[in-house]
C-alpha cells in the first residue's frame, strides 16, 4: 500500500474486501473477532472495518432490532426525527460513551489482534448521512431538506461529535478512515447545490480530523454520483463503483484525480451473479481502464448477502 501510494515499484495491485456479519455486530468482541476471523481467512492486504451502520445514530434515538438471522439485516423500529421541529434536539455526544464508545473498544481489539501487521481503516459516515438516518426514511429526510428548518443544528451537532470522534480514533492505531457518503452524493436523490450547503462544509471538518493519518479513503456511493464535486477534498485513495449507471470509469476519473483508485469489481453484480472466471476477467479489464493509474483491487461498495465464497476467492487471487 505504501509502494502504491508513493508512486513506488509494486509486483501486484494490492486486494480488499468487506461486507456484512450482521449476527456478529452488536457487541465490540464480536464484530473484532469476526473481522479477524474474515482477515484470516482471506490475508486481505487491507482491513477495512465494517461495523453495523446503525453505530452513527444509536445514540440519538434510533432504535433497531437485530432480525434473528446470520445474513438478515437489523430491523429499524423508531426514529427520533418526524419533522423539522425535531433538529434542534439533536445535541453533541460524548463518542466514548454508547455506541460510539463500543466502536472505539472494537478498533482497540482489532488494532490488538493485527499487532501492527496490516493497515486498517474505520469506517465513518459522512455528517449529512447520519443526519439523514435520524428520519424515518430517504423520502422524509429529503421533503425536511429546507433552508431555515433547523437541518443545520443538527449538522452541527453530529459534525462536533465527528470531530471528537475521529480525533479519539487518531490515537488507536489506525491507518485512517473510510469515510463514506452514503447515499446522498447522488443526483438521484440531491442537487450538487443541496450537497455543497448541507454536505461539503461538514465533511471538510470531520476529515480535517483525520489529516494526520496514514492514509484515507473517500468513498462516493451509488449510481449518478458528484464524484467531481470531491477534487480538492482531503484523501489518499478514490472508491467508487464505477459500473452503476451515470458513473464515470477510471479513464474518465483520471483526467480529474491523482489519487489510487480503489475498485474495479462489481458488487451488485459480477460478484454475485457471476463467475469465478467473470470476476478474474473484470479485474483484468478495470486494470486495463485504469491503465497508468494507480489502482486497488476491490469491490464498489460492500459485498452482498449471497456473495458467493469462490467469487470471493477469485477476487483474492494474486495473479
Amino acid at each position: 500500500m505504501k509502494n502504491l501510494l508513493s508512486g513506488g515499484e509494486i509486483d501486484r495491485p494490492p486486494i480488499s474486501a468487506w461486507n456484512h456479519f450482521y449476527d456478529r455486530e452488536t457487541t465490540a468482541e464480536d464484530l473484532a473477532d469476526v473481522m479477524l476471523e474474515f482477515q484470516h481467512e482471506y490475508d486481505w492486504d487491507f482491513m477495512k472495518i465494517n461495523p453495523r451502520a446503525g453505530y452513527f445514530v444509536e445514540d440519538w434515538g434510533v432504535r433497531f432490532k437485530f432480525g434473528g438471522r446470520p445474513g438478515g439485516k437489523h430491523l429499524r423500529l423508531s426514529s427520533p426525527v418526524s419533522s423539522p421541529a425535531d433538529w434542534p434536539a439533536i445535541k453533541p455526544l460524548d463518542p466514548t460513551q454508547g455506541s460510539y464508545g463500543e466502536q472505539l473498544r472494537a478498533v482497540e481489539l482489532i488494532s490488538n489482534g493485527l499487532v501492527g501487521k496490516l493497515h486498517f481503516f474505520q469506517t465513518i459516515f459522512s455528517p449529512l448521512s447520519i443526519v439523514a438516518d435520524l428520519t424515518e426514511s430517504d423520502d422524509a429526510f429529503i421533503e425536511m431538506m429546507n433552508p431555515g428548518d433547523n437541518l443545520e443544528t443538527a449538522l452541527e451537532a453530529v459534525t462536533l461529535t465527528l470531530e471528537k470522534y475521529v480525533e479519539k480514533l487518531m490515537g488507536l492505531g489506525i491507518t485512517g478512515i473510510y469515510f463514506a457518503t452514503t447515499e446522498w452524493a447522488t443526483r438521484k436523490n440531491i442537487t450538487e447545490e443541496q450537497y455543497s450547503r448541507y454536505g461539503t462544509p461538514y465533511d471538510l471538518r470531520v476529515l480535517a480530523k483525520a489529516e494526520g493519518a496514514e492514509m484515507n479513503i473517500l468513498h462516493v456511493c451509488m449510481g449518478y454520483n458528484m464524484l467531481p464535486m470531491f477534487n480538492g477534498y482531503p484523501f489518499d485513495i478514490l472508491s467508487w463503483n464505477k459500473f452503476e449507471p451515470g458513473n464515470m470509469d477510471f479513464a474518465q476519473a483520471d483526467k480529474i484525480f491523482s489519487q489510487p483508485f480503489l475498485g474495479g469489481v462489481d458488487h451488485l453484480d459480477t460478484l454475485i451473479k457471476g463467475t469465478p472466471e467473470d470476476v478474474i476477467k473484470q479485474k483484468k479489464e478495470s486494470l486495463a481502464d485504469a491503465g497508468d493509474h494507480r489502482l486497488i483491487i476491490g469491490p464498489g461498495c460492500t459485498m452482498k448477502l449471497g456473495t458467493k465464497q469462490e467469487n470471493i476467492r477469485a477476487l483474492r487471487e494474486k495473479d
